[in-house]
């Protein structure tokens, strides 16, 4: 290869954790090879840093942490927001205003960690959100009333969800936020995801990379949703899992096996260190 990739940055569900929401051995296994080799392996994530340090002992010694679809640059060894992108105020009360009485679980995401209706947690197979039930227990700043909190001007945010009770309804309020200056992003199977208007996974990467004086073009990404789209297009080289929808697939230059069969690992022996020799 021509060009000496120096860091590869990998989406979290769908990618770097498997069907199970658990890091693959392989992927383990490659991050610790890629570490010694000199390498800069990265986390670039629509979850905030307090879910990610969850899964510390999983992913070895990686130092950064792209979060919160791109709004939010933290240091993992030293627990710190290193840079973050605000909402504006009046934007999340336009959506919600959007929103109005339909029928969504709310995530509102701030620093380190993020807002969720105590009484969402028993009824998230009712928002396709069932899989993380544990997850949200174990990070989730609970508050009896999402709308309130997301409203309190006191709070800065940098991202915010509307987990839809069906896709049909995630694309009505899609139209209906259309004219807003956000960054709108279709995730999980009914979910609608809000970021300040220009920043995504792929201007977080481009951040980072500039934090340590990487060449865009020694960038690789790693995705397999829309919510990668921004990075796996900013990357020097973007990689879409093989279990990629169709979108992320259309804009990546390369893909790997999926995210049950080791595909992580293989981004990085075929094209992070396959680089150097």
């Amino acid at each position: 290869m021509d060009v000496n990739y120096q860091l590869i940055a990998f989406d979290m569900d769908g990618t770097l954790l498997s069907s199970k929401k658990e890091v693959l051995a392989s992927s383990r296994t490659a991050i610790a090879e890629a570490l010694d080799a000199g390498k800069v392996v990265a986390i670039c994530t629509g979850r905030c840093p307090k879910m990610v340090e969850l899964d510390l002992e999983s992913i070895g010694d990686v130092r950064y942490a792209i979060c919160c679809n791109g709004t939010i640059l933290y240091d993992l060894v030293e627990r710190r927001v290193l840079s973050a992108s605000p909402l504006e105020h009046d934007v999340i009360a336009r959506a919600l205003e959007a929103l109005g009485g339909d029928d969504a679980m709310i995530d509102a995401f701030s620093g380190r960690g993020f807002f969720c209706q105590a009484s969402h947690l028993d009824s998230m197979d009712r928002y396709n959100m069932g899989i993380y039930r544990g997850l949200y227990r174990a990070t989730a700043s609970l508050v009896k009333d999402i709308r309130a909190q997301l409203l309190d001007p006191s709070v800065t945010y940098q991202k915010f969800i509307f987990h839809c009770a069906t896709p049909e309804l995630r694309q009505s309020v899609r139209e209906r936020v259309a004219d807003l200056p956000v960054e709108l992003a279709n995730s999980e199977v009914s979910s609608l995801e809000f970021s300040p208007a220009g920043v995504n996974k792929g201007t977080g990467l481009l951040a980072l990379a500039e934090l340590l004086s990487i060449p865009r073009d020694a960038t690789i990404a790693v995705g397999d949703a829309d919510n990668d789209l921004g990075m796996l297009r900013a990357a020097g080289l973007g990689i879409a899992m093989g279990n990629a929808n169709e979108s992320a697939r259309a804009v990546a230059d390369a893909v790997v096996a999926d995210n049950d069969h080791d595909g992580c690992a293989e981004a990085i022996r075929r094209f992070l260190l396959e680089s150097e020799e």
